[in-house]
């Protein structure tokens, strides 16, 4: 996962998360909720949910984060000869796509969720190679089918550190509770310290995971959820996100079945 731009090195220290990233989470959620009421607009696309809107969505949210990783040309690899800001990445047709928007409907912020089964190639699988990869999945005790592979996170300028990421990672949070995905994992930059935003969230960075990485002119770490392992309190907080983004499209398909059931 990258946010922003970036353009410093260091080294992460791959500690567990602060002691109060707990109680951390769970305000993050509250004022979540209250900025989805208020100021926000989030929706999901991806697998199974809104495959009609996947390809537009696809082509707005390639472009807005192209535009960001671009970084006024520190990262020329994101523009083509045309001028056009591009990142075409076959990930993301088979991804989950997490957009925020202002009320006004102005694209603030994207994060993609992919099925880690469905990646034909992983960035994280990649960063740690095969053998560091199987070790850590042994540790979590999953199977890609228990995982999302988070990534492609971006936020507009103007609206870091005003919340959009933590709302964009608070419903990536909701949303592997939703398809019952224990874990999620993804890389992100050490050169701000951008990965001691995930370790808020209760990431931990895998040990050894630092290594520098040519596209993004920066060195990356590994870092991981697990969702098993969250206190009580936090899996509540992040529940009652995912009935708010979800629950009416629960409701839906409950009524629906309730509808078209067996009789009797």
């Amino acid at each position: 996962m990258v946010q922003g731009q970036t353009h410093s090195r260091g080294v992460p220290d791959a500690g567990a998360p602060a002691p109060e990233s707990s109680q951390w989470v769970c305000d993050t959620a509250e004022r979540t909720l209250e900025a989805l009421g208020t100021s926000l607009w989030i929706k999901v696309y991806g697998p199974g949910r809104d495959e009609a809107g996947l390809m537009p969505a696809i082509a707005a949210v390639r472009a807005f984060r192209a535009e960001i990783y671009h970084g006024g040309g520190r990262r020329p690899s994101f523009q083509a000869p045309d001028g056009r800001f591009v990142d075409p990445d076959e990930a993301d047709l088979s991804s989950y796509h997490i957009v925020c928007r202002d009320r006004e409907g102005v694209l603030l912020g994207v994060l993609r969720a992919a099925p880690a089964e469905l990646l034909s190639s992983s960035p994280v699988e990649a960063h740690l190679g095969p053998g560091r990869t199987a070790e850590l999945l042994a540790e979590l005790g999953i199977d890609r089918t228990g995982l999302l592979e988070g990534g492609r996170l971006a936020v507009t300028a103007t609206r870091r550190r005003s919340g959009v990421a933590a709302a964009l990672m608070t419903v990536l949070l909701a949303l592997a509770m939703h398809i019952g995905r224990p874990a999620i994992w993804g890389t992100a930059g050490e050169g701000d310290g951008q990965y001691r935003f995930f370790t808020r969230f209760g990431y931990r960075v895998v040990p050894g995971s630092s290594a520098y990485v040519p596209t993004y002119d920066e060195n990356l770490c590994v870092v991981v959820h697990d969702q098993r392992a969250a206190a009580t309190p936090v899996t509540e907080a992040i529940a009652t996100v995912e009935r708010s983004v979800f629950g009416a499209e629960r409701e839906g398909a409950e009524r629906e079945g309730a509808d078209v059931g067996s009789p009797g």
